[in-house]
Parts: structure tokens; sequence; C-alpha cells
């Protein structure tokens, strides 16, 4: 939609990707597939691709709740994931500080880009629905 994009997994990131129940079985073994990476990773001490999956793992987590759980209009599930994302946002800026205030540089910097993707996650799910709604 935003035109070409040089991200890896650049569709689980973007928050102008649209699924469906349709998509849950996919979801779920890309979920399977980001644990068992996660794991490997972790044996083999890659913290980029942990770093990575750590970002990944509570995206699928979220896109595969919220299909599961979504009601017939769908406006509980993104209340829901909203309001975790704030409190998720709230508890990484507090930490934010402490990191900095302790001077840990590398977790500061982490958090930082963790604190940017929660921003645009709470921006996708604040903007309001004007497409027209068949009657």
């Amino acid at each position: 939609m935003l035109g070409d994009c040089t991200h890896a997994n650049k569709c689980l990131t973007c928050p102008m990707w649209l699924t469906s129940t349709d998509d849950l079985p996919a979801l779920k073994s890309f979920y399977d597939r980001a644990l068992r990476l996660k794991q490997q990773a972790t044996t083999c001490d890659n913290q980029m691709v942990v770093e990575q999956q750590d970002r990944i793992i509570p995206t699928l987590v979220l896109r595969i709740k919220s299909l599961q759980d979504t009601p017939m209009d769908g406006s509980l599930c993104v209340d829901e994931a909203l309001a975790q994302f704030r409190t998720d946002l709230t508890e990484a800026e507090c930490g934010l500080e402490e990191a900095q205030a302790a001077g840990l540089v590398l977790a500061a910097r982490h958090l930082e880009r963790t604190i940017k993707e929660m921003k645009m996650h709470v921006a996708a799910l604040e903007v309001p629905d004007d497409r027209p709604h068949e009657e």
C-alpha cells in the first residue's frame, strides 16, 4: 500500500496489513516457526535473531488472539488490544527512564525502538474506520 518495503517480515510489522480468520492456519504456523527460530537463536547466542523474534512473536500472538476472539463487530477486541498496547507502552517508557538513569545505553536504545513500534501500533488501532458500511 505504501510502496516497496525492504524490511524482513514487512507485512507482519505493517499497520496497514489486514488479516481475516482465513489466515489463522498460516499465522499459527508462522508463530510456531518464530518460536522455534527464537529457541535455536538463543541456543546459538544469536542476539539479533532473538530480538527480531521478540518483536515478531507478540505481534503474531495479538493478531491470532484478535482473530480467534473477535466479536461480530470486532470492537471489543480492538479496544482490548489498544488497552494492552497502552499498558505495555507505559511500562516500556518507565523502563527506558530506568535504563537511561543507570547508563544502560544498549537497553535504552532497544526500549526506544520498542516504544516507537508500540506507538505505531497504538496509532494504527486508534485510526477511526471511515470506510462506508454496507447496510
